[in-house]
C-alpha cells in the first residue's frame, strides 16, 4: 500500500486468497470471467446462482466483481481451468463490486465507491438466498484520525491471525476502474528472516 495516500474515509475488507472473477449479467444469461477476459466455465453453480438471484437487472446488463473461494487456493487454481470433470461445488463467490455492463465495457464508471456498495447492498437479499454467493463486509475508517489509524491496524492483525493475506483498503470517494489503481491498495504483512549462506550455484544463461 501507499502510505501517503492513507487520509481520508476508506473502506477495510479481508483480501481472500481465491480468483478474481467478472460476472456479466444480462437479462438473457450470466457469464463469468477472468480479470483478462477468459471465460471461466468450470462454476456452473454460481452461474446458475447469479440467475436465479432475485436482481434488477437494466436493459443493458451488469458486472459484478468479486472473487471465487476455495478450500485451498492450490485446489481451486487446479479446477478453475480444467476442461472436464471439474469439482467445484462448495466454492463461494464473494462479490465486493457492481457497475453497469456498458460503463465496464467503456473502462471507467464515475459513480464513487460508496454509491456503488449502496447499490450492492440493495441486492444483498437477492444475492445471498443460495450458499455459494456472499456479499463481502467491509468496515469504514476515518484515516484522517489517529484512532481511524488504529482500527485499521487491529484490523489487519485480526484479518491475518484469522488465516487471510491481509486487508484491501478502499477510497469510497473513487470511481471505478478496470485496471489497476491506487483507489484499491493491499496490505500485507512483511515476513523477515535472516539465514547464514551455506553454499551457492552460479547461475546460468540471463
Amino acid at each position: 500500500y501507499q502510505p501517503k495516500k492513507l487520509k481520508g474515509i476508506k473502506r477495510l475488507e479481508v483480501k481472500l486468497d481465491g480468483v478474481r472473477v467478472l460476472a456479466v449479467v444480462t437479462r438473457l444469461n450470466v457469464t463469468l470471467y477472468s480479470r483478462n477476459g477468459k471465460e471461466f466455465m468450470n462454476f456452473p453453480q454460481i452461474a446458475a446462482a447469479i440467475e436465479a438471484a432475485d436482481l434488477e437487472i437494466p436493459a443493458g446488463g451488469i458486472v459484478l466483481d468479486g472473487e471465487i473461494v476455495g478450500e485451498s487456493f492450490q485446489q481451486l487454481m487446479r479446477q478453475a481451468h480444467r476442461k472436464s470433470n471439474a469439482e467445484t461445488t462448495g466454492m463461494v463467490y464473494h462479490i465486493f463490486d457492481i457497475i453497469p455492463l456498458d460503463a465496464f465495457q467503456e473502462g471507467h464508471w464515475n459513480a464513487q465507491q460508496y454509491k456503488r456498495l449502496e447499490w450492492l447492498e440493495s441486492a444483498r437479499a437477492g444475492l445471498e438466498e443460495t450458499a455459494c454467493l456472499r456479499i463481502m463486509p467491509g468496515l469504514d475508517v476515518d484515516l484522517d484520525t489517529a484512532e481511524g489509524h488504529d482500527i485499521m491496524q487491529r484490523y489487519a492483525e485480526a484479518a491475518v491471525e484469522g488465516g487471510f493475506e491481509g486487508i484491501m483498503i478502499k477510497d469510497l470517494s473513487a470511481p471505478y476502474e478496470c485496471k489497476r489503481s491506487s483507489f484499491w491498495m493491499k496490505w500485507k504483512p512483511t515476513i523477515t528472516v535472516d539465514l547464514n549462506i551455506v553454499g551457492f550455484e552460479e547461475g546460468t544463461g540471463r
